[in-house]
């Protein structure tokens, strides 16, 4: 249940630390498992089975050596704004004005960039979208613990390893964090699980080759449901029964007082 957390850790830690973590026989072995997690009653929702506005974030790759014509959003956007930024390898985000993207007046999924000049584009390699969708969905928050171990026969690489491996986790959270998010679909559902937080519990050294470990996390676990034909249609006119339509009027409600 902590999303794609587990493999952040496990990549960032032999990234930082290769003379102790990586390699085909590491010095130090390192693996991550969680155990039991609990639910927050408290984030039940009751209006889940409701089609209502919903919040997405689509990623795209863009190279700007060769850029894509266009840019298809995945699910068709409720009415509203839409948030365009550009991303650059080391994170940043890059806010684009409206006249830097061109909307596609035949599919509103579709759009185009018409960057300005003043843009460096050398370390962009993305493109985010927020925008917002009707969906039918629930989000639940979840309290997690895991645990990571550390076993080696050689008791200084060992020791090594444990100071070095959490000072690495905490100098690095907020890209775990980012690095957390993982999706999954069937059929008609999906979910994405991502973790908001975590904090580091408690370490234990059960014998002379192994030091644990112990984090708890907060993790977020959203569920989806695919629209059925017609629904959550935005309502496009309120008017009184009997009375024509008027175009240049969407709310027209006839209010009669009976004195």
């Amino acid at each position: 249940m902590i999303g794609s957390l587990d493999t952040a850790i496990t990549n960032m830690l032999r990234a930082a630390l290769p003379g102790l973590l990586g390699g085909v026989a590491p010095a130090v072995a390192l693996s991550v498992s969680s155990a039991e997690f609990t639910l927050d009653p408290q984030s039940a929702e009751s209006a889940i089975s409701d089609a209502r506005p919903d919040d997405r974030l689509d990623s795209f790759a863009f190279n700007p050596a060769a850029p894509p014509a266009s840019f298809s959003l995945t699910q068709p956007p409720y009415p509203g704004p839409r948030r365009v930024r550009l991303v650059t390898s080391q994170g940043d985000r890059i806010n684009l004005q409206s006249g830097e993207v061109i909307w596609n007046p035949n599919d509103e999924r579709l759009f185009s960039l018409s960057l300005r000049p003043i843009h460096d584009l050398a370390l962009v390699n993305g493109v985010q979208v927020l925008y917002s969708i009707t969906a039918v969905f629930t989000t639940l928050k979840v309290n997690q613990t895991f645990t990571i171990q550390l076993q080696s026969g050689d008791a200084a690489a060992l020791a090594k390893a444990e100071a070095l491996a959490l000072g690495v986790l905490e100098l690095n959270r907020q890209d775990l964090l980012d690095q957390s998010l993982l999706s999954v679909s069937e059929g008609d559902y999906s979910a994405s699980v991502r973790v908001k937080s975590f904090k580091f519990e408690r370490g234990a050294s059960p014998n002379v080759t192994t030091r644990l470990f112990t984090f708890q996390a907060e993790v977020e676990l959203k569920a989806r449901r695919a629209l059925e034909a017609g629904e959550g249609t935005p309502i496009q006119h309120i008017r009184t029964p009997g009375r024509p339509l008027d175009p240049n009027r969407p709310v027209d409600v006839n209010i009669e007082i009976d004195a």
